[in-house]
Parts: C-alpha cells; sequence; structure tokens
C-alpha cells in the first residue's frame, strides 16, 4: 500500500511540474522521490496544489519594506594618486570585473545589479582621468 501511495504521488509531482520552471521542477522530482524512498514521509507531506505558492517561502512584509541605503560611487579622487600605467591598470581590471558580472548573469549566479553601474561609472572615470592626462 505504501510503494502504491508513492507511485500516486510520485505521479502527481511529476506530471503537473512540466508546465513549471526547472526549479520547481527539480523541487518537485526531489519530493517524489523522498516519497519513493520514505513512504511514511509522503504521508506526513502537506498536500498542496500543483503551483500553489507556500507562505513559509515569502519574505515577512517587515524585510520587504524596509528600503536599502544609497550605494555611494566611486569617488574620482581615489583615481587621481595613480599613474598612468596603474591607471591602465585599474582600466583592464574593472574591465574584466564587467565581464565576470555579466557571465554571471548569463550563468544565473548571484549578481549584484548595483555594482554594473559602480564599475561603468569608475570605467569612464578612470578613462577621462586618462585622456586628461595625455592631453596635458
Amino acid at each position: 500500500d505504501g510503494a502504491a501511495l508513492a507511485a500516486s504521488s510520485i505521479i502527481h509531482c511529476i506530471l503537473p511540474s512540466l508546465f513549471e520552471s526547472p526549479r520547481r521542477r527539480m523541487r518537485s522530482f526531489l519530493l517524489a522521490l523522498f516519497c519513493l524512498l520514505s513512504p511514511a514521509a509522503a504521508l506526513r507531506a502537506p498536500a498542496r496544489a500543483p503551483g500553489a505558492l507556500s507562505l513559509a517561502s515569502a519574505p515577512p512584509a517587515a524585510v520587504r519594506a524596509t528600503a536599502s541605503p544609497s550605494m555611494a560611487l566611486p569617488s574620482f579622487a581615489d583615481a587621481k594618486g595613480l599613474t598612468e600605467e596603474e591607471l591602465l591598470q585599474e582600466i583592464s581590471n574593472a574591465k574584466k570585473e564587467l565581464f565576470m558580472m555579466r557571465k554571471n548573469v548569463k550563468t544565473r549566479q548571484q549578481v549584484k545589479p548595483h555594482l554594473f553601474t559602480h564599475t561603468k561609472h569608475r570605467v569612464s572615470q578612470l578613462q577621462t582621468l586618462l585622456a586628461q592626462r595625455q592631453a596635458a
């Protein structure tokens, strides 16, 4: 009887998940696998409608409502003490950092979006300072 219950829970978990996101599909698959390996746990598992969100996964209202402090952009004064070689090296490092952040976006890794703005701003500051020094 436990095997039949596990088999039916697998069918109910996997079939609706074909139309869900990959992350939710994996979660449904792991839940079905867990139910198959432990039929007693299938009896304790809460029944949910397919596609229903649990309230436990949503952050509390107090956390969502708080505003984060504004992040400061890089200062122009920080780069004034650098030599031309150091400026070129800093520009190269910042462009590599931008590339890595774009790669992380494409591979769905965690990225802090404000760092794109900061890094682009830093590259433009360094290029402006380098152009001013070369013109003088």
